[in-house]
């Protein structure tokens, strides 16, 4: 059995998530079950690990192809019962003003059917007009039924109900009752990672408790479409290199912020990626050639960071060496000489760049961005365009020189430099599915086993 179904919401903060989650975590009781997220969001993918066991991946029609798109979906879909894919925002939004790249998209690329998710708190026949919407919006789109949220009562619930199946003759299957406790808590990236929620466990297994009494999760099974997982489905047009090299990479409360997408790429190309903390460790593993350290909120750990002197000593060697290194957002942050909080309180970090991360109070970049690369680095060579997308409360103050991307927002006319480089290490706020880039990945592992650091 390999079936998929698309579960997604009406608007942003309709429920989708909670939704998703609740009926991911209770389906794992008994199914195998393979999490995706539309869009580049990191913080909702660790809740879907948790929820699973099985790492989420991302599915952005900006930062991959539609064919790359349809590759990981159906590679990752033949090692799972059931794939559960969770929408962005609302059904139809998009990156501008068509559903290009909405969740609406992805089903239809991925032929897979909806559940809508719907806020229905003090509504009654209205629920009937707001689903017919998105029903005839756009009639390509499977829509097979809807899971009602915020919902008052039993009774509340059986008037919704009636509405529905009599109006729209459509699937309902069930609701998620209006309860504070089933809220996730959020920051300014969103959600708080999974990481550091205390007491999740409890949290999250009385939502599936409560899925499994008010929502028909084997209905929703019998919704969701097989899966043609034959053919290649994972294919990256990277050979296998025999020789592994070891690359480290940053995870912890501070750093997760990863796709994976791109660490099967770096698997797939022959490194061998070896966990480490810049919380806990005093150095990095040994016997690696190279780092990498993703996103995540160094903001939040400054003082811990702060702290472990020999850390950062160990990588400030690594990099002085020659090894390659490639840092992204929280990661670069940590490659500053220093990080300023919304406090006030100022925490040396690793020091490789001649500049200091300051925290603001509004988002300096965000969203989809085009990188001009217009000098080499460990990745990607000059001339070539990089897709990607920034989203941080910080900004860097100080001059350096060494730049090797220009960044573009999308549908806009600004431009400002990032891509950072000191010796072999390259440091920058743009996140980026590598998996679009295969040979980027193939020029990072081939510069390890040649310079034999």
């Amino acid at each position: 059995m390999h079936k998929g179904i698309m579960i997604a919401g009406t608007h942003s903060g309709a429920g989708k998530t909670t939704a998703c989650i609740g009926i991911m975590g209770a389906l794992s009781r008994r199914y195998v079950v393979q999490p995706f997220k539309v869009g580049p969001d990191y913080i909702d993918t660790s809740y879907h690990r948790y929820a699973t066991g099985k790492y989420s991946c991302n599915l952005d029609i900006y930062m991959q192809s539609r064919e790359n798109i349809l590759s990981i979906f159906i590679k990752n879909a033949f090692r799972a019962d059931i794939s559960i894919v969770e929408g962005v925002m609302g059904l139809y939004d998009g990156m501008d003003s068509t559903s290009n790249g909405s969740s609406a998209d992805i089903a239809k690329l991925l032929d897979i059917p909806v559940i809508l998710v719907v806020d229905a708190g003090a509504m009654s026949a209205s629920v009937s007009a707001m689903v017919m919407g998105y029903m005839q919006y756009d009639k390509n789109v499977n829509i097979v039924g809807v899971i009602l949220n915020r919902v008052g009562s039993e009774r509340h619930f059986r008037l919704l109900k009636e509405c529905i199946e009599r109006d729209l003759k459509l699937n309902v299957f069930g609701y998620l009752p209006y309860n504070k406790d089933f809220r996730l808590p959020e920051r300014h990236l969103g959600l708080i990672p999974a990481f550091e929620m205390e007491g999740l466990n409890k949290k999250l297994e009385d939502l599936y408790d409560c899925v499994e009494e008010n929502i028909d999760i084997d209905r929703i099974l019998e919704s969701a479409v097989d899966i043609d997982c034959c053919g290649d489905g994972g294919n990256t047009g990277v050979s296998v290199i025999n020789k592994r090299v070891k690359i480290a990479y940053a995870y912890d409360e501070a750093f997760n912020f990863y796709y994976k997408n791109t660490m099967d790429v770096f698997m797939e190309s022959g490194a061998e990626l070896v966990p480490f903390s810049p919380i806990h460790d005093s150095s990095l593993p040994a016997g690696i050639s190279g780092v990498y350290i993703g996103g995540g909120f160094p903001e939040v750990f400054a003082e811990r960071l702060s702290n472990n002197i020999g850390m950062m000593e160990s990588i400030r060697n690594a990099v002085e060496s020659g090894m390659a290194v490639y840092a992204e957002c929280g990661g670069f942050m940590y490659l500053t000489r220093s990080i300023t909080c919304k406090d006030g309180s100022k925490y040396p970090m690793a020091g490789i760049y001649n500049v200091d991360t300051i925290m603001t109070d509004r988002l300096n970049h965000f969203g989809y961005v085009k990188v001009d690369v217009i000098e080499d680095n460990v990745l990607f060579n000059k001339g070539e365009t990089i897709r990607g997308h920034e989203f941080h409360y910080s900004k860097v103050s100080g001059g350096y020189p060494c730049m090797s991307y220009l960044v573009h927002k999308l549908g806009g006319n600004e431009a400002w430099p990032c891509g950072y480089r000191y010796k072999n290490c390259l440091g920058t706020y743009v996140h980026i599915d590598l998996s679009a880039y295969p040979t980027a990945v193939k020029k990072f592992i081939n510069y390890i086993k040649d310079s034999n650091v």
